[in-house]
């Protein structure tokens, strides 16, 4: 696999700027509604992102490059190009389409996350939004885009002085909102309307500006770095049984350690980002790939546990991070978080955590009849199901356990139907992640499923390889209510897992 050493080559290279920058740095594929949201800030890289919309364009604009237009994304486009035209009736006209704008940013999408529908049309109004009952619908990361939206459709002033008196109390200490772009903006648009508060705009401002693509664009939110570092230590800590032996494991490990929440938990850019339960799984899956023990963020996975046996996304949290104390109610019961927090708690015995047994045991109730998974994150089924098939290779037989273990073998082996049957024509299972995924999964199963499912599937994902070592984008990753995204070093990490093991098991 000559063109694969380019991307471990490509990898190196990059986790060894920890040293120089004493940070990750990682790249976001960006989408036009990051970029729109952004640019009512006019910042010294106007011009650049102006270029970059423009260029972007194909008969309108859709959620990421390359995707078919979408009316109401266009709309929002089309309203910032206009208002960057100069001239003081270009910007009264923006400035009053700011409704419209509020609007179409929270009713972007069709179709909802399960269990991120939130308040209704009428609930997300100042002031009633503020309510306790409403904002209880909404995990801690979501309210500051709502309130922000909504308060630039309000007239209520009184709404108005309470929705910025909340975005104040909840700005970061680097200046944005919840680490991301799109909230960050709409906040500062909010807090512009009262032509107050300059100082908490300016520190706002100066983050989005250190956000930029030298393309231009903006990613949605911001990096995926614990994502894709604890990924990436768990896959390259595959391969060896000396982390000296990979330069930059060491060095990613222990900014794994210092970027850990005070409770354990971990967000998805430290040291600001709010507890999200499926970084902080896949931080815990890289560290005990390497042999490295956590017990704060294991007890934590453990406390978190909804009722029946599933975990979800977003806790809720006292404090700011990273000094927080996590907490219930946890939103957005999700089959690919518990796969993940499962991987992240297991122990390679027989003997289990009762906690696990209930989490395996709600999996498992998640499959449907045609042996797939349903995912919250990713769009598509093969996301979820290569996973959990991956997870399901790792339980061993138990006689105490023997109802769990014959559910098991009957989801395993629904499960290899699905994912066999899954794979087009091409050899591929749709993107680069859900092959990669694919690959690796029915990897852990070679003596029933043929030689030729993974030749093939080897061989597209080979096809799609760029020179640099990096892959296709799909953004079929799901950020929120009908946004999408792509994370790329994430998708590189899973096809390098897959030729990893066909490689290590086939020799070739």
């Amino acid at each position: 696999l000559p063109i694969s050493k380019r991307l471990f080559a490509d990898f190196e290279k990059q986790y060894t700027q920890l040293d120089k920058n004493k940070r990750i740095i990682l790249v976001c594929h960006t989408g036009p509604m990051g970029d729109a949201s952004g640019q009512f800030l006019k910042t010294k890289g106007y011009e650049q992102v102006l270029q970059w919309l423009r260029q972007n364009r194909q008969r309108g604009w859709g959620k990421f490059p390359g995707d078919k237009p979408d009316e109401e994304i266009t709309k929002i486009v089309g309203m910032v190009l206009h208002g960057s035209q100069g001239g003081w009736r270009a910007k009264i006209q923006l400035l009053s389409q700011a409704r419209h704008f509020s609007y179409m940013i929270l009713s972007l999408g069709e179709r909802a996350v399960p269990g991120l529908e939130g308040p209704t049309p009428e609930e997300i109004l100042l002031p009633t939004v503020l309510e306790d009952r409403v904002l209880a619908k909404l995990p801690l990361y979501g309210r500051p885009v709502v309130i922000a939206a909504s308060l630039l459709a309000s007239d209520s002033q009184e709404g108005i002085r309470k929705g910025i008196q909340y975005l104040l109390e909840t700005q970061m200490p680097d200046g944005s909102w919840s680490e991301d772009i799109i909230v960050t903006s709409l906040a500062i648009l909010a807090i512009r309307r009262q032509s107050s508060y300059p100082e908490r705009i300016e520190k706002a401002g100066r983050w989005l500006v250190q956000k930029q693509y030298p393309s231009g664009g903006w990613p949605a939110f911001d990096q995926l770095k614990i994502w894709a570092v604890g990924w990436a230590v768990c896959i390259f800590g595959e391969t060896t049984q000396r982390l000296t032996d990979i330069p930059w494991l060491n060095q990613a490990v222990d900014w794994l350690k210092r970027g850990q929440n005070a409770d354990g938990s971990y967000g998805s850019t430290p040291p600001f980002t709010h507890p999200d339960l499926d970084d902080t799984a896949v931080a815990l899956i890289g560290l005990h790939q390497v042999g490295e023990e956590n017990h704060l963020g294991v007890n934590l996975l453990k406390q978190l546990q909804n009722t029946d046996g599933s975990w979800g996304t977003f806790p809720s949290f006292q404090g700011i991070p990273p000094h927080i104390s996590s907490e219930f109610p946890v939103y957005i019961p999700s089959v690919d978080v518990s796969i993940h927090v499962l991987e992240a708690l297991w122990r390679r015995s027989r003997s289990q955590d009762e906690r696990i047994w209930r989490g395996l045991n709600w999996i498992l109730s998640q499959q449907d009849d045609q042996g797939a998974f349903p995912a919250s994150w990713f769009e598509g089924p093969v996301y979820s199901t290569a996973q959990a098939l991956e997870l399901l290779s790792k339980w061993k037989f138990s006689w105490e356990r023997w109802n769990t273990a014959r559910r098991i073998l009957g989801a395993r082996k629904k499960g290899l139907e699905f994912l066999i049957k899954a794979q087009k024509n091409d050899g591929g299972w749709g993107s680069v992640v859900e092959t990669g995924l694919a690959l690796s999964g029915l990897l852990r199963y070679t003596k029933v499923v043929p030689r030729d499912v993974f030749d093939k599937g080897v061989r597209n994902l080979l096809s799609v390889q760029n020179s640099n070592g990096s892959f296709e984008p799909s953004y079929q990753g799901i950020y929120a209510k009908g946004w999408n995204y792509e994370e790329p070093l994430t998708t590189a990490l899973t096809a390098i897992r897959a030729l990893q093991r066909y490689r290590q098991i086939y020799k070739g």
